[in-house]
């Protein structure tokens, strides 16, 4: 969703209805917290939306190994759905 043009969280707003599962990834191809996008709007969409399901991480960048990428994303994760 990074590459479309409107917001993720306006995505996610409009799809609701529609999806059963979430994936999180950064732009960079990395998990969650590797790279700039902010997951704290995201997670408040998903929140919104009255979505109760998994958020998967999905990862095409593995350069730091799947411990720390699995570690980092969770705690980074945890911390933004907190918010």
């Amino acid at each position: 969703m990074c590459s479309e043009a409107q917001p993720v969280p306006a995505i996610i707003r409009q799809s609701a209805p529609y999806f059963a599962h979430f994936h999180a990834n950064d732009r960079n191809l990395k998990g969650p917290g590797f790279g700039d996008v902010d997951f704290r709007p995201i997670a408040a969409a998903l929140r919104e939306t009255g979505y109760d399901g998994c958020v998967s991480v999905e990862v095409f960048n593995f350069d730091e190994g799947a411990e720390i990428i699995s570690t980092r994303s969770l705690e980074y994760l945890r911390a933004s759905f907190a918010a």
